[in-house]
């Protein structure tokens, strides 16, 4: 039987036990790690499908009174999302305050100056106040660029001069990202958000297993048995550490279950985030779980009460979202191998990375991860050190 076995088997194994069923057996805490592991991819994908709806099914209305002078402009202006109606005659306030969200008026002598090569009048009547009258005059302008373009250029072959002598250049754009860089950026802020789920799915968990069982004088009653205190600091970790990293597994999973239904292929992006993917932004998590852990226990119990512990945990559950926005928003670049050898940091590159199938360096996953390990290690020991003193059990 091997050291590892016989190590589980004795005391250590029947501790970790206990705290893992004292973890798992509140409902409370459970039901909080379960209800946001779930809530937030979908809202994610609630929101990305509403505002593709909207943006693709919202239609502009258009009155164009004296339309019927002019055939060839209310048919370049009706198309996918403007609606034109048009209308001999109307008082354009009237018309803004019913169904319409822009009135395009043809001056009375249109047809005239058009002919003689004038510059005819075109009125546009709408609500500044209105987000609509905004999207529909967007809209209008777009519609019209190309007829202006393209009755410019008859004037000047009728007058015996080449177009081109206007455009000494033509200009395209031509997109060179691909869709694993338009996904970069729409899903920019679901790692952050991952990685809030382990704060929040353990927090409950780690103020009763520390502040918690001082305040209930279980935790005095454990010390007394003959374990060191670093082993009942790692029980503690892992009991913790298991709601956290169960709940992160759950969203990630929750986030690649949902994403057919979100629209794809209408945003530019293609979905490559498979079961493999899933499995290995878990095994990511793990070391992120731990250190989280053992960071919320440290708070716990250095607090005055179960209160000012719940207070605590409270803002660090939110920081880490802050500082990661932060960060996205500054111009540093996140992707060079110093950063993500950083905890946090290197789970949030990582991440964003798998969630658009992209590859990460195996090198350098391995490298932050021992990083964050060696941090738990760290923080093991501080706690270790800070339940033999007599003054961490007697805080109230």
């Amino acid at each position: 039987m091997s050291v590892f076995s016989q190590w589980l088997q004795g005391p250590m194994g029947a501790l970790v036990y206990k705290e893992l069923l004292e973890a798992w057996r509140d409902k409370r805490a459970l039901l909080t790690a379960v209800t946001f592991a779930l809530l937030f991819p979908a809202m994610i994908t609630g929101a990305t499908v509403f505002m593709f709806k909207v943006k693709s099914e919202n239609e502009s209305r258009v009155a164009l009174i004296g339309g019927d002078r002019l055939p060839l402009l209310a048919q370049q202006l009706a198309g996918e999302q403007l609606l034109v109606d048009v209308l001999q005659e109307g008082e354009p306030s009237e018309l803004l305050a019913g169904a319409y969200d822009l009135v395009l008026q043809v001056g009375d002598d249109f047809a005239s100056e058009y002919r003689q090569f004038g510059i005819p009048q075109l009125y546009v009547y709408l609500d500044g106040a209105s987000k609509d009258a905004s999207r529909a005059r967007r809209q209008l302008q777009e519609r019209l660029a190309p007829l202006q373009q393209q009755i410019v250029q008859q004037r000047m072959v009728a007058r015996g001069v080449a177009p081109q002598l206007l455009a000494p250049w033509r200009l395209e754009m031509r997109d060179i990202s691909t869709p694993s860089d338009r996904g970069k950026l729409i899903l920019a802020s679901v790692p952050a958000l991952l990685i809030m789920t382990l704060f929040v799915a353990s927090l409950a968990t780690a103020v009763d297993a520390s502040a918690g069982e001082r305040e209930r004088l279980s935790l005095e009653n454990l010390l007394l048995q003959p374990l060191p205190a670093w082993q009942v600091v790692l029980a503690k970790t892992l009991a913790v550490a298991s709601l956290g990293w169960l709940a992160g597994l759950l969203s990630v999973s929750a986030l690649t279950a949902l994403m057919p239904l979100m629209p794809m292929a209408e945003l530019g992006m293609q979905q490559s985030t498979s079961f493999s993917g899933v499995v290995a932004m878990g095994l990511l998590l793990m070391p992120l779980a731990l250190l989280v852990a053992v960071v919320q226990l440290l708070l716990a119990l250095g607090s005055k009460s179960f209160k000012d512990a719940q207070m605590r945990l409270s803002i660090l559950q939110v920081a880490p979202l802050f500082l990661l926005m932060a960060l996205d928003m500054s111009q540093v670049q996140l992707d060079k191998q110093f950063w993500q050898l950083l905890p946090l940091v290197g789970q949030q590159q990582w991440l964003k990375a798998l969630l658009v199938g992209d590859s990460v360096p195996v090198a350098v996953v391995l490298a932050g991860s021992i990083v964050s390990l060696l941090l738990v290690a760290v923080f093991i020991a501080v706690g270790a050190r800070a339940l033999r003193r007599e003054s961490l059990l007697g805080a109230t």
